[in-house]
């Protein structure tokens, strides 16, 4: 059986950071050395869609997480779901009869979810219609003659993985009900779930000494869209693509306008098309038929003429429609900054934050006590106080902010958290996590010290781990042997490789 008692805080150490190693998702329980008792709060819990074995081990997590946090139904003083991605929410559909019995205090989501917000609801609506019009391309290019058609197809549909996947025994055009289901699992329940927004500060009367800045999503649409940087100065690398269909779908949008998203409103996904809906051939079979372009199509169907063919010319971007969709849902994750307030120290859980969302957290002032003893600072001062940064989207190139990111986090204690499986990332889904020039400059701001979930670390009782040490588990040349031995001992692996914790 595997050993799911929960680990006590060492003596001396105010709180533990728990990172499940699930694969690649988010699941983080912070356990704080609370007055009489000891005080939990989940970050998401989510496993990628076609994650080997990943119903089995987010339900193992959930389990660990009931145990972990009293035994019994097991209590959960804040719940924080970032935003509405199958990697960041799984856990809470396919463990539903675990956490619908949990003890759930406060729940925590983001502005971009409140159901009263009309800009939330536009985004919401935008992003259900444009998950449609790529489930359509997906639809056609399923059905192509063109067996890399067909491959690409599958390519597109496996980064809407983050999405969940179609519900079982669904048609495409099922992909998101899986995220809905398990977001509405956390708001539709009680308590009902808290909105934050940027520049609201936390300070839980359960929680002494800790306060929660709220940094992210932002409300400014243009950030919010801003999903890319300058290499250089905001990100280390970059990547991207254009199309046709990306095109088309954008001068879809401008027509529908504020109009809520119908997904029966095939209509709107005809007026994107590149020719008038009465001049496209719907049934190849009726038409190689028909009296006048009956010919006209057999000849174009010739195999000698294929090259001129533009059947699925048009769909071939609906990746980058799908790339588009999965950061603009990316940025709008709730970012939270935990301070400890007897050290000064601070603790950024950026979830899956693009570049935009970064940046628009940098101007925000946060005003601090009354009257003369009151202090104002601006969040740079947050980030050169970071001691434990929760490395965003599984170290994807426009998740990290460079320039007053990471290279503001100039703390000489900064420890880095990577939840991600590389091999899975590189070799299945063909995705470059994390990205080599982000994870290189990790390696020197963290000076070597980055808890990986899917790499042993070296701990004073297990000299042996179980899972074979990558090169850059080694103790960097830039540290010296009582910090890393510091370090170390500060880390602890599960007895069944589920969690790593990490004590401050």
């Amino acid at each position: 059986m595997p050993n799911t008692t929960p680990t006590p805080l060492p003596e001396g150490t105010r709180l533990r950071i728990r990172m499940y190693r699930q694969g690649i998702g988010d699941c983080f329980l912070l356990t704080f050395r609370g007055g009489d008792q000891p005080r939990h709060i989940l970050i998401d819990c989510g496993v990628l869609t076609g994650s080997p074995g990943g119903k089995a081990m987010i339900q193992k997590v959930a389990e660990n997480i009931r145990v972990a946090t009293g035994g019994g139904k097991g209590k959960l003083d804040a719940l924080v779901v970032t935003h509405e991605h199958w990697d960041h929410v799984s856990g809470f559909q396919d463990a539903k009869e675990i956490f619908d019995k949990m003890d759930i205090t406060e729940i925590w989501v983001a502005w971009t979810e409140d159901p009263n917000n009309p800009l939330a609801r536009h985004m919401k609506a935008r992003n259900r219609l444009k998950l449609q019009a790529v489930h359509m391309a997906l639809t056609q290019l399923a059905k192509a003659k063109d067996p890399q058609a067909r491959f690409y197809g599958q390519g597109v549909a496996g980064l809407m993985g983050f999405f969940g996947g179609p519900a079982e025994g669904a048609t495409l055009a099922a992909f998101s009900e899986k995220t809905k289901e398990a977001m509405d699992a956390v708001t539709k329940r009680t308590p009902p779930p808290t909105y934050r927004k940027p520049g609201d500060l936390i300070e839980p009367k359960w929680l002494p000494g800790v306060r929660v800045y709220v940094l992210g999503p932002p409300l400014d649409q243009a950030m919010l869209k801003k999903m890319e940087g300058r290499v250089g100065t905001e990100i280390y690398e970059l990547a991207g693509a254009d199309g046709t269909f990306t095109l088309a779908l954008e001068g879809m949008l401008a027509a529908a306008g504020d109009e809520s998203a119908d997904p029966n409103r095939v209509d709107w996904v005809d007026a994107a098309l590149p020719f008038h809906p009465g001049l496209q051939w719907r049934d190849d079979e009726q038409l190689g038929e028909h009296p006048q372009f009956g010919q006209f199509f057999k000849d174009y169907k010739t195999k000698e003429l294929s090259w001129r063919c533009i059947d699925h010319d048009w769909l071939l971007s609906a990746a980058r429609l799908g790339l588009q969709l999965d950061n603009a849902t990316n940025n709008t994750s709730l970012v939270l900054a935990f301070e400890l307030t007897d050290t000064d120290e601070v603790l950024l859980f950026a979830a899956d934050a693009q570049i935009g969302s970064w940046k628009s957290w940098l101007p925000l002032d946060w005003k601090l006590g009354k009257g003369a003893e009151a202090k104002t600072f601006k969040t740079p001062d947050l980030l050169r106080r970071t001691v434990f940064y929760k490395v965003g989207h599984h170290g994807s190139h426009n998740a990290t902010l460079k320039e007053g990111g990471l290279e503001a986090m100039t703390s000489p204690a900064l420890v880095a958290a990577l939840p991600l499986n590389q091999d899975f990332a590189n070799n299945s889904k063909h995705w470059d996590m994390p990205a080599p020039a982000l994870y290189a400059r990790l390696q020197q701001q963290t000076r070597g010290r980055i808890l990986r979930a899917d790499a042993a670390w070296p701990t004073p009782d297990d000299p042996k781990p179980r899972i074979p040490k990558r090169t850059d588990d080694q103790p960097p040349r830039e540290l010296s042997e009582e910090d890393w031995q510091r370090f170390t001992k500060a880390v602890g692996l599960a007895p069944d490789d589920l969690f790593i914790d990490y004590f401050l």
